[in-house]
């Protein structure tokens, strides 16, 4: 039988603030603090590069921040706790990773969760930002009804860091949360060294910790996506914009590209890291970052190339590399289910008569949340770890009625896609599953100085 998932646009709201910066130069963080503010730490990078003619500036000197006393993160637990009154939501903290949270996630969920979340905080300290933030991060897990409030001028979002509150709201706890915890981290990194780092290096960044494996070594792999095919597209297109013009973009003219940069950015740093020079990269970026904020003069230094020439390498990289499936066609084994996001996974909607979901007992309000033993935490992951079944048998966990339990799906003719089944919906193609990439505003706006 074929499966049909309803296709989920997502508006991922990254770093929306409270002000709006008027310095075209700073898409991170803004480059004057209110008048009343004290200096903050790294106060000087903020100047931009030297006048010219006078001495280059010396790279900045960061140290392990010591964690900060800072009541943001606390006071918006407080808050989400007197907003949302009743057993919905349970809270709890991380102290060793400054993590605070509001979660509407069963405890084996919100585990999972968390200890994902201090894997990539570990690695990230360890390889590029040098240490977690050194102030506590208010994360809350919110319900689809509450998401929909919360994001009422932006129905379809899922997730969203707010760097003056120290908050990141998400009905995702995937691909979603992954993406803005790197945020998170990267501007505690800003903050302390007083960079604003442009828009590419921001997005590229973020998109590259959307998906990857971290083995017990802590060594880190980063997944192709859909993101990757999209990058396939473009590195064959002779005409496509250049890396060069890339990464001299305004943050206005690179949001209004977002859909075909995000995943260019995401693929350069991906090849970055599989040459082994992504942490190599970021130093010297933050380096040379008062004689070029682009982070071009840090590609060039770092490959021992121009950016043409590195943009060559990339391109003919990417090439190489086969496209990721994500196509439900005929002849791959399907579970036979409809879906909808779920906080901890996919909720089935409806399950297809002689499918292999219904011979296997799966019924409609299930949230499948693990295909094989791999967490699927959002409708997006399920695409891409359903797209292509040719297995016999498939393991799936689910939870039910607050419990979990593990089922087998059995695949025969009957479970395989075939035309006409579930209502007769066109098998489904990445075109129409796609993650929009849509943003509102400027929304990377940061003051250094405690908000009252």
């Amino acid at each position: 039988m074929r499966r049909f998932i309803a296709a989920i646009a997502i508006v991922v709201l990254a770093g929306r603030a409270s002000a709006q910066s008027s310095s075209p130069v700073a898409p991170g963080i803004s480059d004057r603090p209110p008048p009343s503010a004290p200096a903050g730490p790294g106060r000087k990078g903020l100047a931009g590069a030297p006048p010219s003619g006078s001495a280059p500036a010396a790279p900045p000197v960061v140290t392990a921040p010591q964690p900060r006393d800072d009541p943001r993160a606390r006071r918006q637990q407080d808050e989400w706790r007197r907003d949302h009154p009743g057993d919905i939501y349970h809270y709890s903290e991380d102290a060793a990773h400054r993590m605070v949270f509001a979660s509407c996630l069963d405890a084996r969920s919100q585990a999972d969760m968390q200890q994902m979340l201090a894997a990539q905080i570990d690695q990230q300290a360890a390889t590029l930002f040098d240490a977690p933030p050194d102030t506590e991060i208010f994360v809350a897990v919110a319900t689809p009804a509450d998401i929909k409030k919360i994001f009422a001028d932006s129905p379809t979002s899922a997730g969203m860091y707010e760097h003056p509150r120290r908050r990141i709201v998400t009905g995702d706890i995937g691909t979603v949360l992954r993406h803005e915890y790197t945020h998170a981290m990267h501007f505690g990194h800003m903050e302390r060294l007083g960079q604003p780092h442009v828009m590419w290096v921001q997005e590229g960044l973020a998109s590259l910790y959307e998906v990857y494996e971290i083995s017990p070594d802590t060594a880190i792999r980063f997944i192709p996506t859909e993101r990757h095919n999209q990058a396939r597209k473009i590195a064959a297109n002779k005409r496509a914009i250049s890396l060069a013009q890339i990464v001299a973009m305004n943050p206005d003219e690179f949001m209004a590209k977002s859909q075909s940069l995000y995943p260019v950015v995401r693929s350069v740093f991906e090849y970055m890291a599989d040459q082994g020079k992504l942490r190599a990269w970021y130093k010297r970026y933050v380096d040379t970052f008062a004689q070029d904020r682009t982070g071009r003069r840090a590609i060039e230094d770092t490959f021992g190339t121009t950016i043409d020439e590195f943009e060559t390498n990339w391109r003919a990289w990417v090439l190489a590399r086969p496209a990721v499936d994500v196509t439900i066609g005929r002849g791959d084994r399907t579970i036979g289910v409809e879906i909808k996001a779920a906080a901890d996974g996919v909720e089935v909607t409806r399950v297809a008569r002689g499918s292999a979901a219904q011979l296997a007992g799966v019924t409609t309000g299930d949230v499948i949340v693990a295909i094989d033993g791999t967490p699927v935490r959002s409708p997006r992951e399920w695409t891409e770890a359903t797209a292509a079944i040719r297995v016999p048998e498939l393991a799936i966990t689910i939870r039910r009625a607050g419990k979990r339990s593990e089922i087998t799906l059995i695949f025969d003719r009957q479970a395989r896609a075939t035309p006409g089944a579930l209502g007769g919906n066109p098998i489904v193609t990445p075109t129409e599953f796609q993650w929009a990439e849509i943003r509102v505003g400027f929304l990377y706006t940061v003051q250094f100085a405690s908000e009252s």
